[in-house]
């Protein structure tokens, strides 16, 4: 039979098993601390990213994807609907310059187009940001394109343009109050043929590449070198 001493020592509420609890409650109150700095600290910084770093993204991809718009836009026209093509070009610019611009070139544009029967468009190729305010809502942006033109008549032209464009957020959309060309168009190798080129007759002579031409109206040439000195007796 157990005595009241063994009982007591045996029993958890005893000093000794306080004592042996402490450092294990210890433990898991530090365990708890360093959760709570970690959950607090994490929450800070995907505080950040949702409201700090996703709008500037969204501005950004917002910003990219309007260049990229107008830079089609202004390269598109179509002779059959040439009213809503220049709608679409208004669109994507602000400013008075560039306005201006549109008006003073609109109705000059419109008769060529309606007289050749030409259609523009243009085939996005690449973009980017080069410069961004989140802030003031402007950005600079280059844009790739390729460009085809085809008439009922000719065959069609397929070229590669660089665009810089400044862009500016009106009402929330991005538009151009700038455009430059980045260098001259260059040609893409589509096996067109030059419209303008003066056709070769079946039975035409290879032309030589080296050769010099002449001019045939030229009078007769001379004789190179020195002219030859009469001899004493006079006789050439």
């Amino acid at each position: 039979m157990m005595s009241n001493t063994d009982t007591q020592e045996a029993t958890p509420s005893s000093p000794g098993a306080k004592n042996k609890a402490r450092p294990v409650l210890i433990g898991v109150s530090i365990v708890a601390v360093a959760a709570l700095v970690a959950a607090v600290w994490f929450g800070i910084g995907w505080g950040k990213a949702l409201f700090v770093d996703k709008p500037i993204a969204d501005t950004r991809d917002s910003a990219l994807t309007g260049a990229q718009q107008v830079a089609i836009n202004l390269n598109t026209v179509d002779a059959a609907n040439i009213d809503q093509s220049f709608e679409d070009m208004k669109s994507s610019i602000t400013g008075d310059s560039m306005l201006n611009d549109l008006t003073s070139t609109q109705s000059s544009i419109s008769d060529e187009v309606r007289d050749s029967g030409a259609k523009g468009s243009a085939e996005l190729l690449h973009g980017t940001l080069t410069e961004l305010s989140a802030d003031e809502g402007t950005a600079t942006a280059l844009v790739v394109i390729a460009t085809t033109t085809t008439w009922p008549d000719r065959p069609a032209v397929k070229s590669k343009l660089t665009l810089r464009l400044f862009m500016e957020e009106v009402d929330g959309t991005w538009k151009a109050n700038k455009v430059d060309p980045v260098g001259t168009g260059i040609a893409l190798d589509n096996g067109v043929v030059d419209p303008d080129a003066v056709p070769t007759g079946p039975n035409a002579q290879p032309v030589d590449p080296n050769a010099v031409p002449t001019d045939q109206n030229a009078a007769p040439s001379t004789v190179e070198g020195p002219p030859a000195e009469p001899d004493a007796t006079g006789g050439p």
